[in-house]
């Protein structure tokens, strides 16, 4: 597979998702991380928030014809557990096919950093009973409040 994102075809398999510089495809994520962001206003960070923390080497970024994840690895700062985080998922064409059905992929690179957990942040609700379903536990929901 090239360094390129490309959109997926309809009928198109799972593409074993291969780490890319994000410096190659910048249009195309910087254009999927917007799409995000325009959905989820909560969320704080900009698009060159997300290429800064790839080309410094804090994140990581991974394409398929399928699309792309961001992912990065916490250290809780008590125990020292990895825990590798997904930070960003985006498909080209929804209901086709879900980051998520890949878990054996995920847990294939949380292995390879030296993580114990694995974890996924969404504001989505319909994801909610896909994760339970699937294995996830939920522990923690965020409530936010602007104090005025």
């Amino acid at each position: 597979m090239t360094d390129t994102v490309t959109p997926i075809t309809k009928n198109k398999e799972f593409v074993q998702p291969v780490v890319t510089d994000i410096r190659t495809c910048w249009e195309e994520v910087r254009e999927g991380i917007q799409n995000i962001l325009d959905r989820s206003p909560s969320l704080t960070y900009m698009p060159e928030d997300v290429y800064s923390e790839c080309v410094n080497g804090r994140s990581m970024l991974f394409t398929s014809p399928l699309g792309f994840v961001v992912l990065s690895v916490d250290t809780d700062p008590f125990t020292h557990d990895k825990t590798l985080v997904v930070w960003i998922g985006y498909v080209y064409e929804t209901g086709q096919n879900n980051w998520l059905n890949h878990i054996d992929w995920f847990e294939q690179i949380a292995t390879e950093c030296g993580c114990r957990f694995l974890e996924a942040r969404s504001d989505v609700k319909e994801l909610e009973s896909y994760f339970t379903s699937t294995g996830w536990e939920l522990e923690t929901r965020i409530y936010n409040r602007e104090i005025k």
